[in-house]
């Protein structure tokens, strides 16, 4: 293998001819692509001009790799093989690699196995980034995230037939251990042709993940988390193996990713107590859960939301993984399925009921209708509670959530397809929202983060009431409501070029602007509901005069989602059934002092006629100076004094102590 320096060649020099091959390729790289070319030129000292052949082990080397990788090759084989079945009709070539980007399997296309072979995609070839510049398993293992790395976008031209689609793969402890590739010759020049090949090739990934995980801790107990409501997606599972002590010993990547980051910095989610993610010691678990027989839903004090946990201890029948969310709606309380009416969600707040009055006007009139409001205020519940007040009631309401699907699948999602239509399509077609709302009624999420493209084939849908979905030959009459929400302010992006003002007309048909909470007439009730119909499956919960007072009083920016969390943890941490201030997590509390609650008095440092009580007292003069040191900050008040926050706020009401408005 040939292999060219340049040395002299700085950043500068690397990014004037950067910019010059680019351009001369017609290609328009991502950052992690530009990031790669600038290591190949300068960092490895690669000539893209030069001649460059695959390093490729012989076979007593290539023996002894697979044997020190048997247990891997054995875990990653069938994700491997089933990824393969998926696209080899396309053409592509499955590969996977070790950390080091050597192949130690391959699923070749029989048509393309000559082919393939010519172009390195072979048992022992060496696909290392620092000899063969910028390639998909090269680039990918240096990056350690998914990545495509599209024809010409290779370093050297002798890969430019190639478009390869690949994921990294990490053990259960975040080590990186290989990754898993799928290449094609000679792939349509259009980059995103390959969007759906990476989405299979990131889904089997995972997939290879999760067996590792589950072979390596077999002989322990393991869990299965997920939100307690969300789609469930086998690929994205998060599993946490946990010793009899109630230690985390191991995670897949999926916990790794939604709880590593939500510790403090100083702590790894292996060596982390069991308690401290989901709320309930080891035992408890055991118990809840029957010895792992039942699925139960807890509260994550962590999450600070309600999640479904699924148990498996070695030696006994616990409930599979992938059943998950059969299972919990066998076993969980709220089996009622009921959602709140229009008239519960108007409540006694004169501007939500005035709406609600509106809404009845126009139900069951082919009205589209569009609801605003900032994130948090209910623009869902309010949705479905119009179609349960509908005759399309005993129909489906199909939620689409514009801003979680990824900007290439958001159109299958939506339109659907049929048998054969690509590569990798369910062999048996998938209908999208639109034919499973039909009869019922289409609710579209964050309908601002639809893609342009996508407005303009959605909006003449809307207009001619009928759907074509991918490799259909005839089109699908559609009878459904139409109900859109976002929190952004459409007319400004429409300003902005990024969102169709056509599409905005079609769709506000009939416009909803749900207030936030901080200006409702009712929060007393809506607390009240919020206990009523979130924590009654946990227990019976009162909420004491002061809590209640802190709760109406605060600001809100997270609106009803906020008020649904922060009960669920005041619900999770409270003693005998009872949230009280004690309960209530500092972002409250640190916004109210105890006089506040029960008074509108004039704020100041303290009153005057109180002078002479507090100063003669060392306790209420320390209290005073600690709390200007930490600029009335309650929680660390109570730290260095060693005492509670509700013990804060009452020598505050002692010592007539308030806090000032202009601390900030």
């Amino acid at each position: 293998m040939m292999k060219q320096t340049s040395q002299s060649m700085d950043v500068s020099g690397a990014e004037t001819f950067m910019s010059a091959e680019f351009q001369l390729r017609n290609i328009q790289p991502t950052e992690p692509i530009s990031r790669s070319w600038q290591r190949s030129l300068l960092k490895h000292g690669l000539d893209p001009h030069a001649t460059n052949e695959v390093e490729v082990l012989s076979s007593s080397e290539m023996r002894l790799q697979l044997q020190q990788q048997e247990d891997y090759l054995n875990i990653a084989r069938q994700g491997l093989t089933g990824l393969s079945k998926r696209i080899a009709d396309a053409g592509y070539s499955v590969v996977l690699t070790d950390a080091s980007g050597l192949t130690l399997a391959t699923n070749l296309p029989t048509r393309e196995k000559v082919r393939s072979k010519e172009s390195g995609l072979l048992i022992g070839a060496r696909w290392a980034e620092d000899q063969v510049g910028t390639n998909g398993i090269g680039t990918c293992l240096v990056e350690k995230e998914s990545i495509i790395i599209h024809r010409d976008e290779h370093f050297y031209p002798s890969h430019r037939d190639l478009s390869c689609s690949v994921t990294p793969i990490f053990d259960p402890m975040g080590e990186l251990r290989g990754c898993l590739n799928a290449s094609c010759l000679g792939a349509d020049k259009n980059r995103s042709s390959q969007f759906m090949t990476l989405q299979m090739v990131m889904m089997y990934g995972r997939m290879i993940e999760n067996s590792y995980f589950r072979k390596t801790y077999r002989n322990q107990m393991t869990l299965n988390i997920r939100p307690a409501e969300s789609f469930f997606d086998l690929a994205q599972e998060q599993l946490l193996a946990v010793n009899e002590r109630g230690v985390i010993t191991g995670a897949n990547r999926s916990s790794f990713f939604e709880y590593s980051s939500l510790l403090p910095t100083d702590q790894l989610l292996p060596g982390s107590r069991l308690q401290d993610i989901i709320g309930i010691s080891i035992d408890e678990l055991l118990t809840k859960t029957n010895g792992g027989s039942n699925v139960i839903k807890v509260y994550s004090p962590l999450l600070l939301e309600e999640i479904e946990l699924a148990l498996r201890v070695p030696g006994s029948r616990s409930v599979a993984s992938g059943s998950v969310r059969t299972a919990a709606k066998a076993a969980s309380p709220l089996t009622s399925g009921k959602h709140p009416s229009l008239n519960e969600l108007s409540g006694e707040d004169p501007r939500m009921q005035r709406i609600a009055r509106q809404v009845l006007q126009v139900i069951d009139k082919d009205i589209p209708i569009l609801i605003t409001g900032e994130t948090g205020t209910g623009k869902e519940a309010f949705a479905r509670a119009i179609h349960d007040a509908s005759s399309r009631a005993g129909h489906a309401f199909i939620a689409l959530n514009c801003a979680a699907i990824p900007e290439t699948l958001i159109e299958s999602e939506l339109f659907g397809y049929r048998s054969g239509s690509f590569t990798g399509a369910n062999k048996n077609g998938m209908k999208g929202k639109l034919e499973l709302a039909n009869g019922g009624t289409l609710f579209l999420d964050e309908i601002g983060d639809m893609p342009v493209q996508l407005q303009t084939r959605l909006l003449r849908v809307l207009a001619e009431r009928e759907t074509m979905p991918l490799g259909a030959t005839e089109p699908t009459a559609l009878d459904l409501q139409v109900i859109s929400a976002t929190h952004q302010d459409l007319r400004a992006r429409i300003d902005q070029k990024e969102f169709r003002e056509d599409f905005y007309y079609r769709l506000n048909g009939m416009a909803l602007k749900l207030p936030p909470l901080r200006e409702r007439t009712d929060k007393s009730a809506i607390i009240a509901n919020v206990v009523r119909r979130e924590l009654q499956h946990l227990g019976d919960y009162q909420i004491d005069e002061k809590a209640r007072q802190a709760l109406e009083m605060y600001h809100w920016p997270g609106n009803i989602r906020q008020l649904m969390s922060v009960l669920k943890y005041a619900a999770a941490v409270s003693e005998n059934n009872l949230i009280t201030l004690d309960s209530l997590p500092d972002e409250i509390l640190d916004h109210h002092s105890l006089d506040a609650l029960d008074t509108e008095q004039e704020t100041g440092v303290v009153k005057e006629k109180a002078l002479s009580k507090y100063a003669g007292s060392h306790e209420g003069q320390l209290l005073l100076d600690t709390l200007k040191k930490h600029r009335w900050n309650i929680t660390t008040v109570s730290e260095e004094l060693n005492i509670c926050r509700s013990t804060v706020y009452r020598k505050m009401k002692k010592y007539n102590i308030v806090q000032p408005n202009d601390i900030y």
